[in-house]
């Protein structure tokens, strides 16, 4: 008999979370989010607990536990080894799934709390699930002995029907989409703009996401003189993604890490190009001169080159975003992404 009640701890403000759940939903399971401050999810069973500080995770634990246990579960599953973690251990429940998301494990903290944390809940798991080898392995270094347990899932997407034309306008775009972190390289990608404008001045980029460079990189783009060519536009809804990725010719992510890329998939998607660094899982996803451009992390020059002959030829701009048009709708479709998860319920 398959599992039909699924417990999910993890952050309900997440597009991530939102996408398991009402997948789960629409294949029949009855889904329960119990989260950390955060809003509710329409049609979803959500129970939320305020943020109190940085030990709002241990404040909560007992009252997280119950309230996934009253609920009857078939699997309890956790989507982030840190935090939400310690709420899975403290139910003491089996079948438990573990979902890493990359800076749960990438970017431990020093504490030593956490890292014992952290290596306690993979060790307690019944089945990891990574999105990247390149995250699979990450984790297995840091608890080897979960070897036998890790399962690659790729975060996938809705793949369209078709390739996606490219947009009519004579001057280039690029499309950076990720939070305004150091850990991203929106910086770089500011300086590196300012060299490719020297050859194409009528270049655009558009930044989307916030965070805490927000005020500096609007610093950064009246230093370089950039106000004509970079537009930033603050957060950006999930739904209205695609409609962005549709209107410029290619993304960049210039991150100097990266769990997985899920970003990436989405330009491909929409037939559109990445110029990247070769970070993380980023390379299992875009093959240098195939279906986008990939350079080391935090090198303002080989950015700059790598944009410039994107923007360069054309023709091969567009069948580089073809190729990656296929490499979405071969491996990354999120229906199949929801069909592995599902099996590795049945078999748990």
């Amino acid at each position: 008999m398959s599992p039909k009640r699924i417990i999910i701890f993890g952050y309900a403000g997440s597009v991530h979370i939102l996408k398991w759940a009402n997948s789960l939903k629409e294949r029949g399971f009855q889904v329960r989010v119990i989260s950390l401050g955060s809003e509710m999810i329409d049609g979803i069973d959500v129970v939320t607990f305020p943020r109190a500080g940085k030990l709002s995770y241990i404040k909560h634990a007992s009252k997280a536990a119950k309230a996934a246990l009253d609920f009857n579960p078939d699997i309890i599953h956790v989507h982030y080894a840190g935090g939400y973690g310690l709420w899975g251990l403290k139910t003491k429940f089996h079948p438990l799934v573990v979902s890493v998301w990359g800076s749960d494990i990438v970017t431990l903290p020093k504490s030593f709390y956490y890292r014992y944390l952290v290596k306690r809940v993979l060790s307690k798991a019944d089945i990891i699930t990574a999105t990247s080898k390149s995250l699979s392995k990450t984790t297995i270094k840091l608890a080897p002995s979960v070897v036998d347990k890790m399962k690659i899932i790729p975060f996938g997407v809705k793949i369209p029907k078709e390739n996606i034309d490219f947009p009519n306008e004579n001057e280039t775009s690029a499309i950076y989409i990720k939070h305004l972190h150091s850990i991203y390289g929106p910086d770089i990608l500011i300086k590196a703009t300012a060299i490719v404008i020297k050859k194409f001045r009528e270049f655009r980029l558009t930044m989307c996401g916030t965070g805490p460079l927000e005020n500096e990189l609007k610093q950064l783009i009246k230093t370089y003189k950039l106000e004509n060519n970079i537009k930033m536009i603050g957060q950006v809804e999930n739904s209205s993604i695609y409609d962005l990725l549709e209107k410029h010719h290619f993304m960049v992510m210039p991150s100097l890490e990266e769990g997985f890329g899920v970003a990436a998939v989405e330009s491909f998607a929409c037939s559109r190009p990445v110029v990247a660094t070769n970070v993380g899982g980023i390379p299992e996803i875009v093959t240098d001169g195939k279906n986008g451009y990939l350079i080391n992390p935090n090198d303002v020059q080989k950015l700059a080159d790598a944009m410039i002959k994107m923007i360069s030829d054309k023709n091969k701009m567009i069948q580089m975003g073809r190729n990656g048009y296929q490499v979405a709708k071969q491996r990354f479709d999120w229906e199949k992404s929801v069909d592995q998860m599902i099996e590795v319920y049945e078999n748990l």
